[in-house]
Order: structure tokens, then C-alpha cells, then sequence
């Protein structure tokens, strides 16, 4: 092979395994909002939380996501979240405030 040759190879193979690679979020792309729930919706792993400036958000959570705490209305909570490709804030992490 000519090394113009070998070195597109090489090229290619390294695009290659990049584009396999499983999507996986990045945990420096994570946000965090603190809040009080509003709305908790089982059925949906939903929660509505209001925010400190007043304005509320939606979040999901999944199996993967920690929750420490209770989820409940009134409740104080962190949570550090990714936005998901369709828009959705998806929860890694939800830690509910001890009262």
C-alpha cells in the first residue's frame, strides 16, 4: 500500500469506531435546578418542580435514574439532569432537601 492509501485507512477506521461508539451523555454537559415540587406524576416518572425565579420546569426520571428522598409536593429538591434529544429533561439524579 502507498502511504496515501494506508493513511486513509487508518482515516476511515478511526471514523469508524468513533461513529460505533454508544451515544453516552457526558457528565460535564449535566445541568442542575433546585426547586420545590409542584406535581409528581407516577404514571409519567414525571415532576414539576418551580424553580427559584418563579418559572416551573418538567423533568423525567428512568430505573437509572438515583432518587434520594421522597418525591412529594411542597418537598425541596436538587436535580442534576441531561436534555435529551427530544427535548426532554432527563434526571440522573434527584436528592429531595430533609426537612
Amino acid at each position: 500500500m502507498t502511504l496515501r492509501r494506508t493513511a486513509s485507512v487508518a482515516l476511515l477506521a478511526t471514523v469508524l469506531a468513533a461513529a460505533a461508539r454508544p451515544a453516552v451523555a457526558d457528565p460535564d454537559r449535566s445541568q442542575t435546578a433546585s426547586g420545590t415540587i409542584a406535581r409528581v406524576q407516577a404514571e409519567e416518572r414525571a415532576l414539576t418542580v418551580t424553580l427559584a425565579d418563579g418559572t416551573s420546569q418538567r423533568f423525567f426520571w428512568s430505573a437509572d435514574t438515583r432518587i434520594s428522598g421522597v418525591l412529594t409536593p411542597g418537598a425541596k429538591v436538587t436535580i442534576r439532569y441531561d436534555v435529551g434529544g427530544d427535548g426532554r429533561n432527563v434526571a440522573q439524579q434527584i436528592s429531595v432537601a430533609r426537612s
